[in-house]
This record gives structure tokens, sequence and C-alpha cells, in this order.
């Protein structure tokens, strides 16, 4: 029996995207290879190639261009070996962004505000879903019996549409033409195509389901960064594939913004976020050129999302029918590391410490594009906000505006607002509530402090009109920031906390410099703020600015559990499924987010690690996972903290107490 993706944990991931010209596909397919993987390997699903973005299919679709020659149905190979083996197979298929499709049926295609005819994307309000990609799905499914789809080139790839199709469907809607780019209303055009594009994606989906109950789909990126939304297009499963360079820095992000989005079918808030996983690939890629991964650096990947609750999937090269052969031994290892956290790890459900907004109002306030996150202010400062609170070792969730909104804000210490100029009214109204019942918010930036100035008690005299260098002071130490800043004069009530300045020559600057933080009493809580971006740290870190924010958070909340001895560690507590707490320790060093290193083979490990951990009955037993090995530690009656030493953390390990 093949576990459906809400059940499954570890998976793999091979496209090879056939090209118009591609020849002799099949003519090298290699099962005895194939099965020597898959029973060394071991996963819980398959992901293959059937279309990529050319648009021409790898296998002989009877539904519509295939590649120019197929020598051996390789479609069939796969489900045949998965099969035999209990293994779920998934198609990868190129869904919008399809050129031959375009090529054979130029009316087709989306077409820009000047008239010009896309070569790549698809209308998502024409016929191409109904007579190709529905066909083609409904094929997957019924004919070659496959478990589901992985539908690539969607959300990212979709476009600002003016064929017939998208100007017809606004005119019955609306009963006027559609306005232009610099137009007033032009976000109501926007608006319009980001809703077609859900229209589309809920009409293949509907129809696919019809056809075939059990078939399971995804459409890639949908409800993550990308479009941080609250679900309502009926998806069996939630994915992305992160980017093949700086990947852990991806996972760290992407898996936290996913952790927390409810499926419709997983509504029940009691109930883990089953459903959701993210997928490494197997090699990074630079001016074209593939490397093939190492197994300490897939490892951390994966660490980096299953510590979160979710499945980890990886994408290999498909060699047209076989694969490689020498890396299989190391994916088998790969697996093992994931299987053996698989029960401490797979929907669990983090333990609320701190928490992130990631607002969809402020996400879509001046986007000209329709979907991604690329270049979007706010979750470039978000990032940065986050990578800061977790170097200074903060337990972090990111949770979008309508999580935040739903859920009951006071099991957080503290809220972080990163840099935005827009909020929605009823979340701010709810987060000073929040604050007025004990609550510490913690907003930074100059857009953001100017939507709190009332709660702050400051007068802003100010902003940088662009990103200047300051000097953060973060009580011992200076470093450099390139960022943009605001000048603020605190209120009587308001209690300075921090400053910064543009000369870092002498420590005395820093008393006399400008207000950098401040802190102020509302109600039972404290409204904190911050009067620069914090955004740019992710790209500039230093230990500086990683204490200056890690003391604006400390000062308001005591955290669960605290690790001494290494920043370089990321905190996550989670919940397991049996409602034991699990400390996860990810170790973040190495060279991943070095560009000169396109493969590594080394983590250093990280030794004699100390975990000050609040509780309030003395433990019986201290474990650190997957191994089992007891952990030393004396408890605090008095504090109630127990202290537990962890001589090593190699990649990642998770505490649990007995």
């Amino acid at each position: 029996m093949t576990k459906r993706r809400s059940e499954s944990f570890f998976g793999m991931h091979f496209d090879f995207h056939a090209g118009p010209g591609q020849k002799n596909i099949g003519e090298n397919a290699n099962p005895e290879l194939i099965a020597r993987m898959l029973d060394a390997v071991k996963p819980d699903y398959v992901q293959c190639d059937t279309k990529g973005h050319s648009g021409v299919t790898s296998y002989p679709t009877k539904v519509g261009n295939p590649a120019p020659e197929i020598k051996a149905d390789i479609l069939r190979m796969w489900r045949k070996l998965t099969a035999e083996r209990g293994i779920a197979l998934y198609a990868h298929h190129s869904g919008v962004w399809d050129n031959t499709a375009i090529e054979k049926n130029p009316d087709w295609a989306a077409v820009d505000a000047e008239g010009n005819l896309n070569k790549q994307k698809n209308s998502v309000f024409g016929p191409y879903v109904d007579e190709l990609l529905i066909p083609q799905l409904i094929e997957l499914a019924v004919d070659y019996g496959l478990d589901g789809v992985w539908v690539d080139g969607e959300c990212w790839a979709v476009v600002v549409d003016y064929s017939k199709h998208a100007t017809d469907a606004y005119f019955r809607r609306y009963s006027e033409s559609p306005p232009r780019p610099g137009d007033p209303d032009y976000n109501k055009y926007l608006k319009f195509n980001r809703d077609g594009f859900r229209e589309y994606v809920t009409r293949y989906i509907n129809a696919v389901h019809e056809a075939a109950p059990n078939f399971q789909i995804a459409s890639n990126w949908l409800y993550t960064s990308f479009v941080p939304e609250e679900p309502t297009v009926p998806v069996d499963f939630l994915s992305g594939d992160y980017s093949p360079n700086d990947s852990l820095n991806t996972a760290r992000f992407e898996g936290r913004c996913l952790q927390n989005q409810r499926l419709p079918a997983f509504a029940d808030p009691s109930l883990p976020n089953r459903g959701w996983d993210l997928m490494a690939w197997g090699f990074s890629m630079v001016d074209g050129v593939m490397c093939v991964k190492e197994l300490p650096q897939l490892c951390q990947e994966a660490a980096a999302v299953i510590m979160l609750g979710g499945g980890f999937q990886f994408y290999n090269r498909q060699c047209v029918g076989s694969v490689q052969d020498w890396p299989i031994d190391m994916w088998a290892k790969l697996a093992e590391f994931c299987r053996a956290r698989e029960e401490l790890c797979h929907n669990a459900v983090p333990v609320p410490q701190i928490a992130i907004l990631l607002s969809e109002r402020a996400f879509y306030k001046n986007k000209t594009d329709l979907f991604t996150p690329y270049g979007n202010k706010h979750i470039d400062d978000l990032k940065g906000l986050l990578f800061a609170a977790l170097d200074a070792g903060y337990s972090t969730e990111v949770l979008m505006s309508h999580y935040m909104l739903d859920c009951d804000l006071s099991k957080y210490g503290a809220i972080l607002i990163p840099n935005l100029d827009s909020i929605e009214s009823t979340l701010k109204d709810k987060l000073i509530e929040y604050v007025a019942a004990g609550g510490n918010l913690i907003v930074t930036g100059h857009n953001s402090c100017e939507l709190f100035r009332a709660y702050l008690n400051i007068e802003i005299d100010g902003a940088s009109e662009k990103p200047g260098k300051i000097c953060v002071w973060d009580g011992s130490r200076y470093a450099p920031l390139v960022t943009s800043y605001s000048t603020v004069r605190p209120c009587e009530i308001s209690e300075v906390t921090g400053r910064f300045t543009f000369n870092d020559e002498s420590s005395e600057f820093a008393r006399t410099g400008q207000v950098a933080s401040t802190r102020t009493k509302y109600g039972e809580g404290t409204v904190s703020g911050v009067y620069f971006d914090v955004g740019p740290y992710a790209a500039m870190k230093t230990p500086a600015v990683r204490n200056f924010i890690g003391n604006v958070i400390g000062a308001v909340f005591t955290p669960k559990v605290r690790v001494r001895g290494s920043h370089l560690v990321e905190l996550m507590l989670m919940q397991g499924t049996d409602g034991q707490l699990r400390i996860n320790l990810l170790n973040t060093g190495g060279v991943h987010s070095d560009s000169h290193y396109r493969a590594f083979d080394e983590v250093p490990p990280l030794y004699n690690l100390k975990l000050e951990l609040r509780i309030e009955k003395e433990p019986t037993a201290i474990y650190c996972e997957p191994d089992h090995t007891p952990l030393e530690f004396e408890y605090d009656k008095n504090s109630g903290i127990a202290h537990i030493m962890l001589p090593r953390l190699d990649i990642h390990c998770i505490i649990t107490v007995d």
C-alpha cells in the first residue's frame, strides 16, 4: 500500500525537461539500476518527469505534443518499479509554462499590455487548461495509474494577461475595459489576474478529481511566501523547490512559511499541518554547471525542513530513463539520516515562543507582478529579521496574517513586525489587544514604526531618503549595516534601549548617537521600536547586529530554552504527535552560503553546548536523539531550570525530556 502525500515523509524527484528536438528518449532506460536505487533508498514517493517547460512530453501521450522520438515508455517503467515496492509515483508536469502549446496554438498565449504575445506562458483564461492540461493530467491519473502530480511553472510563471480571453472575461465581470499599467485602478486588474490563476488551478483540480478522486495535486509554491494567503484552492498538498545555491537559508525561511499553513482538509487547528514538503536540489548549479551535493550538505538541508515538522524530498537529474549510479549509496545514507528522525519530527507542531508577521496586505501593496517574493521589500525585511532572531538563539515562527488573526496570540512571548508600509486593520487592532493583555510587540523599520507610532510614544522627525551606513552598538561593540533608518524623539514614558551612530571610532558616541530602539509600557505589556530596517542583516551579518536584536527581544521575553556556547545553533521547539517536547538543534555552520563552494563534505561540529530548560518538575532523564544518548544535567529547584550539557552537535539532534 502506497502512502498518501499527507502521510509521506521522504521522497525523490527526477526530471529532465525534454526538449522539442530531443530524440531517443528511453533508449538508455535502465530498470535494473532504478530498481537498485529504489531498494537502497526506499523513498515514500518518487516524482518523475512527464512534461517540462518546453511543452513536449517525455512519455507517448495520446492527447498532445509528445517528444519527437520516444524509444521506450519510461513512465510505465517507473510506474511498474514503484508499484512493485509500494512507492507512490507523482508526475513532474509543467502547467502555465508550455512553449509547444503556444507554438501550435498562438491564441492560447498570454499577451502583455503592449499586445506582445508571450511565447512561454499560457493564458489562464484561455482554452489551454481544458484542451490540453486537464486531458494530460487525466491521462496520467487513469491510463498510467499515477498517484498524483507536482505541477511546475505555476504561480511563479503566470503573468499579467491582456489576451482576448482575459480582457473579455474582465469585461463580462465588470462591464468595462481593463485598466492599464499606471492607471489609478491598475491594482484591480492585478487582483483579477490573481483570481484568474486561482480559478484556473481550481478548474483543473476539480476536473481531474472527478475522473480520478484519489489523484493528489499540488501547484508548485502555492500558499508559500510566493502566495502568502489562506489556502482556498483545493490542492491536496503544498510543496516548493528551494534554490540550488544558498539552499539552507531558503529552507530556514520557506519551511517556516509552510509549517503553519492549513489546507482545507486539515483545517482543524488541533491537527498538525500535514501535507507539506520542501525539495532540495541534489546538485548546485552556477552558470549552467551542475555539481552533485555531498552527504553532509544534503543532511544539513534536510534537517532544516524536517525539524519544522515537514516532509523532505530532493531533486536529481534523470538521465532520460536512467539515473546516476555512483551517488546511490550516498542517497541511501541521506535517507537513513532522515528516517532516524521521522518519528520524532514528522507532523510535529511549533511550541509558541517568538512570532514574526508575514502580512498579505503588505506583500501585495505596490506589487506590479502577480506573485513571487523576489524583490519584495516586505519579504526581504522579514528574512533579515528572522535570521537575526534565529541567530540570536530564539525559537521563531513566521505567521501569515490570516493565521495570526485566527490564533491565540497570548501564547507568544513576543511578536516581531518587520518593516511594512501597510497592515490589515483588524490585525493591528488584535496586536494592540495582545499587548494590552500582557504581550510584547517589537516593531522594526521606519514604515512599521510610523504605523504604530502612537503606541511607541515617539515623534519621527524624518527618515533616510535611501539606505546608508549606520554603526549599530550592541553594548560592547559596533558593526556597520547599510540600511534605511529614522530619526526619532522619544516621549518621557519611552525608555531608550539602544543607539546607533555614523562613526565607530569611539564608544562614547554610543551614548549620544541616534536613538536605535525604545521600549514603552502599554497596558500590561510592552511595545518596543527598532528604528532601522533589519532586512539587510540577511546579506550583511555581524555579531553586533545579531546581539542588538537579541538584546531587544531578551529585554521583554525569557524563552523556555536557551543555548549557550555557539550562535551557529538554530533552535526550534516543537511538540511531537505524542505531546512530548522536542528541542531541535541545527548546526548552521559550514560554507553553505559561500558561492565559491559548489559542494562541501564537512560541517564542522560544535562542542560543549549548554542548554537552559525552564521546566516545572525535575526531569527523570534527558536524551539526545535519535541515538537516545542520556545527557548529563543539573536541576535548580529554586529557578526551575534544568542545566543540560550537550558534548557535541554534528548536524542535527533532538533533545527529549522524561
